[in-house]
C-alpha cells in the first residue's frame, strides 16, 4: 500500500507532532510513504510559512497519486483540503489550540477548520481533542479516531546518573527541576518561574531546567526580564534544543519533572519523564489528566502558592517521591506506539 504522505516542511529536527508520525511509522513495514514535503529555504521568520502557504499546494497537486490514500499529518495544513481536490484524505489533528483556546479569527485558521471538514477520516490524540474537534469544527464524532501517542521504553528508562547536568553547571548536591517545551502563553512557563520562585525560599540549592526551542522570542524576552526581576538568573537554565538521546539523560538526571501546561491536545513529556522514573506533576487542565491518571500529581495552574508546595512535597516526601515513581513506570507502559501502529494501519486499510 502506498500513502501519499503529506508532510509540509522537509526537516531533520524531532518534536512532539513529527515524534509522533515517525514512531508510527517506523513500525508499519508493509506501508510505502510517497512523501511529498517542501524544503526548508530559510531560518528567516515567515519565509516558509509563506512556501507553505502559496508553494506547497502546487506541490501536493502535482506529487499526489489519485488512487491513493491521501494522509495529512498536520492540523494546520488541513487548509490543503480547500485548495486542491484531494480524495481518500485523512488529517492527523492533535489540536485545535488556535481555535478553541486563543479564540484566533486568522483566515488561515478558517481555511483549516473548512479543510478539517473534508477529510473522509480525522486522527486525534485523545478524548479531549475528540470533543473539541467535534464541538469547534462541527465534524461527526463518528469519524474521528483516538490513536495516543506513547513512549520509546528503549531510549526513555530509568538509568540515574547526574553527569549530563555538568554542562549546565549544576552541582550533584542540588535539586533540579525540569520542564520539557514551547514557551507560548498557553504553556505557562511565567507561572511556572513565579512559582520555582516560591520553592527556592523553602530549598536554596535548587535549578530549574527547561528543555526546548523558544520559538516565541518575545516570549523568552518577557522571561528573562521576569527571571532578573525575581534575582533568578544563576538558577533559571534554558538549555535549547536537545537530541533525544540527551533528553532521556536529562529526565534521567533531574528530581522532578513539571507541565503546568494550561492547554494540550496530549503531552508526550510527562509520559517519558514516568518511563525513566521520574515524579511528575502536570496542571489538571484539559488532556493532561487524561494522559497521566493516579500516577502524576495534578496541580491548579492558577494557584503559584499551591504548586510550589506540591513540588516542595516531592521533593521533601521519599515515600511520596517513590510511590510517584512505581505509579508513573506503570503508567508510561500503559501507552504503546506498536498499538498506535496497528490502529493507524487499519485506517487506511478501511479507507
Amino acid at each position: 500500500m502506498v500513502i501519499d504522505y503529506i508532510n509540509g516542511l522537509k526537516t531533520d529536527e524531532i518534536f512532539a507532532m513529527s515524534k509522533y508520525q515517525s514512531e508510527i511509522h517506523s513500525r508499519l513495514n508493509n506501508i510505502k510513504l510517497n512523501k511529498i514535503e517542501y524544503p526548508n529555504l530559510s531560518k528567516v521568520a515567515g519565509v516558509n510559512k509563506a512556501v507553505e502557504y502559496f508553494a506547497y499546494p502546487f506541490i501536493v497537486k502535482k506529487k499526489v497519486n489519485k488512487n491513493n490514500i491521501k494522509h495529512i499529518t498536520r492540523q494546520d495544513l488541513a487548509f490543503l483540503l480547500e485548495l486542491t481536490d484531494l480524495e481518500k484524505t485523512i488529517v492527523t489533528c492533535h489540536d485545535i489550540i488556535p481555535i478553541a483556546y486563543y479564540k484566533t479569527r486568522s483566515p488561515l485558521w478558517k481555511l483549516n477548520a473548512k479543510g478539517l471538514r473534508k477529510a473522509e477520516k480525522i486522527i486525534t490524540v485523545s478524548e479531549f481533542s475528540k470533543q473539541d474537534i467535534s464541538k469547534y469544527i462541527k465534524y461527526p464524532e463518528e469519524n474521528i479516531e483516538i490513536i495516543t501517542p506513547a513512549v520509546d521504553h528503549s531510549l526513555y528508562f530509568p538509568n540515574s546518573s547526574k553527569k549530563c547536568l555538568s554542562k549546565y553547571g549544576i552541582g550533584n548536591d542540588e535539586k533540579v527541576i525540569l520542564y520539557v517545551g514551547a514557551e507560548e502563553p498557553r504553556k505557562n512557563v511565567q507561572f511556572l518561574i513565579n512559582s520555582f520562585s516560591k520553592l527556592k525560599n523553602k530549598i536554596p540549592h535548587i535549578k530549574l531546567l527547561k528543555a526546548g526551542t523558544p520559538n516565541y522570542l518575545f516570549v523568552r524576552k518577557k522571561l528573562l526580564e521576569q527571571i532578573k526581576a525575581l534575582n533568578l538568573q544563576n538558577d533559571v537554565i534554558f538549555t535549547g534544543y536537545v537530541s533525544e538521546t540527551e533528553l532521556a539523560e536529562i529526565y534521567n538526571a533531574v528530581d522532578l519533572f513539571v507541565f503546568p501546561s494550561l492547554y494540550e491536545g496530549f503531552g508526550i513529556p510527562p509520559l517519558e519523564a514516568m518511563a525513566c522514573g521520574t515524579p511528575v506533576i502536570t496542571s489538571n487542565t484539559s488532556s493532561l489528566p487524561e494522559v497521566v491518571g493516579d500516577a502524576a500529581v495534578q496541580a491548579d495552574p492558577f494557584n503559584v502558592e499551591k504548586f510550589a508546595e506540591e513540588m516542595y512535597e516531592i521533593l521533601t516526601n521519599e515515600v511520596l517521591k517513590e510511590e510517584m515513581i512505581r505509579k508513573g513506570l506503570k503508567r508510561s507502559k500503559m501507552f504503546s506506539w506498536d498499538i498506535s501502529a496497528k490502529k493507524t494501519l487499519k485506517i487506511y486499510k478501511e479507507l
